[in-house]
């Protein structure tokens, strides 16, 4: 039989009978968590014939950490599934996380959370690294504990809102790059491609401040209509992200001559003048009698 109470009752019963010479009996713990347990032997002939444990012994649960368990990349920010199993009625667990490869575990994610749901929804938190684990604990003993076996990794996360597909931006303009960031990314690299996202062979700058979200680029004379733009985290190259659609890099003309005002005589010989940024080329000029409602050809 065996007690709960430190030996005062006896009231849970192991075994009616087994035999005595064998001196052993394997017993399956029950789940009895406590610290008071004692065992008491008796013969089964003559009940005052018996012995009990000396002292207390203690019956704990276990638990399992299931993930993160190792491998794993999750996104500051993102929300993520902490998950576990656990043997026996432990009834409320203590999550912390650590970001030296399990050394100390110096962060708390909650102080109780209960334990038979198995689970536990974590907001990442901006712990940038690659030396995170997870570590579960019972409450009422912290002796009862599980942890990640393995380092994941917590990274940030970039997103390119402009230039983010559609635009049309001119040879010579100064125009914004925007991206968000989650987490403490310092500095990005900005690149562009002028093949659709195929390569990016193109850098506008090598490292600028990410927290700005903001970068004025003078756009090339790159024309084309299959430009996209890249911004990477220099300090991690698989954290970036890429404009979701092209945008195209166009030429830009500016007509001189005429301009309005002029006053000039049929059959005169005058100049019509342009400027231009990017390598237009060719262009077509064409003349109007009524606001280009319709228009005639100068030159093709």
């Amino acid at each position: 039989e065996y007690s709960t109470d430190g030996g005062t009752t006896y009231p849970n019963q192991i075994v009616a009978a087994t035999s005595a010479a064998t001196g052993v009996y394997a017993w399956t713990v029950p789940d009895a968590i406590g610290s008071q347990l004692r065992v008491k032997i008796t013969d089964v002939g003559n009940a005052s014939v018996s012995d009990a444990s000396e002292a207390n012994f203690t019956i704990k649960g276990a638990l399992a950490l299931t993930a993160p368990n190792g491998g794993e990349i999750w996104a500051v920010g993102s929300s993520q599934n902490i998950t576990w199993n656990r043997t026996g009625s432990v009834a409320n667990v203590k999550l912390e996380y650590s970001t030296n490869g399990g050394t100390s575990y110096a962060n708390t994610i909650i102080e109780s959370t209960s334990a038979s749901t198995g689970t536990y929804p974590w907001s990442i938190p901006d712990a940038i690294g690659n030396q995170l684990r997870v570590r579960l604990s019972d409450t009422t003993n912290p002796t009862v504990e599980d942890a990640s076996d393995a380092n994941f990794t917590i990274r940030g996360s970039l997103r390119v809102s402009a230039p983010n597909g559609g635009e049309q931006w001119g040879v010579g303009t100064s125009q914004n790059i925007t991206w968000v960031r989650n987490g403490s990314i310092a500095t990005v690299k900005l690149e562009y491609s002028t093949d659709g996202g195929t390569t990016y062979p193109n850098t506008i700058t090598a490292s600028t401040d990410a927290a700005t979200g903001s970068y004025p680029w003078p756009i090339p004379d790159a024309i084309n209509s299959t430009t996209k733009v890249r911004v990477t985290s220099t300090a991690d190259s698989e954290v970036y992200d890429v404009s979701d659609v092209n945008f195209k890099i166009v030429g830009v003309l500016n007509l001189v001559a005429p301009n309005g005002g002029e006053d000039w005589g049929v059959n005169t010989a005058q100049n019509v003048t342009r400027t231009m940024s990017g390598s237009i080329s060719n262009v077509r000029l064409d003349y109007s009698t009524n606001g280009f409602t319709t228009s005639s050809p100068i030159i093709a």
